[in-house]
């Protein structure tokens, strides 16, 4: 008859097992902290933009390209900022909602400036566009 008191091959493998789990997750730490810096930088956007000149008004119209939110959108005009209103595909007037899109189809309205100015439009990261009035 054996005894089981004083037996303890038990303990020695479940703390082998927790200094796996241990040596698992400090070495997941390091790579996933490693990893990150080998990730490549966020791109700038691309759009390709139509301006549409009338007696009243430019328009900019997105003809293909990435959506940018409206909000990241900068028009300015000879170096001072313009007023201007962003209008989603299929809509007819300005929308209300301040996240919409600048998308395939969107345009931008403002009133004309004098010709020869200079337009350009831009987000945070890169100028998507530059333009002079005729």
């Amino acid at each position: 008859m054996s005894s089981k008191k004083g037996r303890d091959d038990a303990v020695s493998g479940l703390v082998g097992e927790m200094l796996m789990l241990t040596l698992v997750l400090i070495l997941m730490a390091i790579f996933s902290a490693t990893a990150s810096n080998y990730l490549p930088p966020p791109r700038d956007p691309s759009v390709t933009i139509l301006q549409e000149v009338n007696d009243t008004a430019i328009i900019l119209h997105h003809r293909g390209g990435d959506a940018i939110p409206g909000s990241g959108l900068r028009v300015t005009v000879e170096g001072t900022g313009r007023a201007f209103s962003l209008v989603p595909h299929g809509a007819t007037s300005v929308a209300a909602d301040p996240d919409i899109l600048f998308d395939l189809g969107g345009r931008i309205t403002f009133s004309r400036p004098p010709s020869g100015s200079t337009i350009k439009v831009s987000t945070a990261r890169a100028v998507i566009y530059t333009g002079v009035v005729p």
